[in-house]
């Protein structure tokens, strides 16, 4: 009985940690295109143009998954090494003081250390492999860890969808006065104490600890050069890598077209974040389930690539609001579709004692593309508004002529 508690509150305290981490990354959607484009804020001196702000923007999007590119397979072997617990109680912390700093940096109008805060968060945030390791040790079957492992998935969009609505609504002083571009970012960091307490006190040591891996500082690199050598996956990897390239521009650069063009504050925009989780959870969840009964893996697929790419290219003709949500949300719908059989194509192709590695090359390829797709979005931004859509569009049609020119 003792035993059962306590793998019972071990197990709660990962779901919490997996649910903060994806809280504490949405909770911050609405606020940094609003914050970075605002020409009253004081973060950029006033002679700074709207088009250098969208630049910088970029860059400062790509800071994130850059910094957790490097960071997440290291945080991987230092939890193998270590221990699942020692690991968590450093990444938390070390998260819970990324969010401190990029908050203080906000209020204090300083961007370098709000390139600082972002960049440490990102370095420690990558606990995911982590957390998914802990439900595996936890899980007394492989049919346990399926289940487990799919309501992760639930929970990841959930939180959200959760993080997005308060994100808006807290960095939004038209919804109450002592609200502001900070507020979230204390509201992430006390989410983020509270974490550590239940690791602390809540969570028991799931890992015989192995004692001889070495850290590999350079293996997100090595990922990408491992992936290249893979011949039966190397074109599915290429095919993932163009679709979150793509699927990044589209999320990162849809609040900077709504703020130009329809003058979005950040309730409406975390309001705009919370529907596009709930068309993920449409997407990736229901319908996704649903085809999977009647059609292929790969036939939905190719589909999916077929879709995304003409409703990305689609999204600047309509001239309502109306009609850019309706294509934002298709497209986010048919991404939650496409996403998971990607990861599932990928897991299919690898032999048995290889998932592992193949996984994390697969997050070394995701956290890439989503560092390279903000810079691009931002820099091609300058030049036409709905350039960075074009050129999402653009990348998903080469993946589906890819596709269709291997038939994986």
């Amino acid at each position: 009985m003792k035993s059962s508690i306590k793998r019972k509150v071990s197990f709660f305290s990962v779901l919490f940690t997996f649910f903060v981490d994806n809280l504490g990354w949405s909770i911050v959607f609405p606020i940094f295109a609003p914050l970075f484009l605002d020409s009253q804020n004081l973060i950029f001196s006033a002679d700074i143009s709207f088009a250098t702000r969208t630049a910088i923007l970029g860059l400062f999007l790509a800071a994130f998954p850059l910094a957790q590119f490097f960071g997440a397979p290291i945080l991987g072997e230092f939890a193998d090494k270590v221990g699942r617990k020692k690991a968590l109680i450093v990444s938390i912390f070390l998260t819970f003081l990324g969010y401190i700093l990029t908050g203080y940096s906000i209020k204090e109008s300083n961007l370098y250390l709000l390139f600082l805060g972002r960049l440490v968060t990102g370095l420690f945030s990558g606990n995911l492999s982590v957390c998914l390791a802990s439900i595996s040790d936890l899980s007394k079957s492989e049919k346990s860890k399926a289940k487990n492992f799919g309501f992760l998935s639930v929970l990841a969009g959930f939180s959200f969808i959760v993080g997005a609505f308060l994100g808006g609504k807290l960095s939004d002083s038209k919804v109450y006065e002592l609200f502001s571009y900070s507020f979230p970012l204390w509201v992430a960091s006390f989410l983020s104490f509270m974490n550590l307490l239940f690791i602390i006190f809540g969570f028991e040591e799931t890992l015989e600890i192995k004692k001889n891996i070495k850290y590999d500082f350079l293996e997100g690199f090595h990922n990408i050069k491992e992936a290249l050598k893979t011949k039966n996956i190397k074109t599915i990897y290429l095919i993932y890598f163009l679709f979150v390239f793509s699927w990044t521009i589209l999320f990162q650069f849809t609040p900077v077209l709504v703020i130009k063009k329809f003058s979005f504050t950040n309730s409406q925009i975390g309001d705009l974040a919370a529907f596009m989780g709930i068309c993920w959870a449409i997407g990736s969840g229901i319908i996704n389930k649903l085809l999977s009964k009647r059609f292929s893996n790969i036939k939905v697929l190719e589909t999916s690539l077929f879709l995304f790419t003409i409703l990305c290219g689609l999204v600047g003709f309509p001239k309502h609001i109306t009609g850019i949500i309706l294509l934002l949300g298709s497209c986010v719908i048919i991404g939650g579709v496409a996403w998971p059989i990607c990861a599932t194509v990928i897991s299919n192709k690898a032999n048995k004692h290889m998932q592992g590695k193949i996984m994390g090359i697969s997050q070394s390829m995701q956290s890439l593309a989503m560092a390279v797709a903000p810079i691009i979005g931002g820099l091609s931004d300058q030049i036409y508004i709905y350039l960075p859509f074009i050129i999402a569009a653009f990348a998903s049609l080469i993946a589906s002529l890819v596709y269709f020119k291997v038939k994986i």
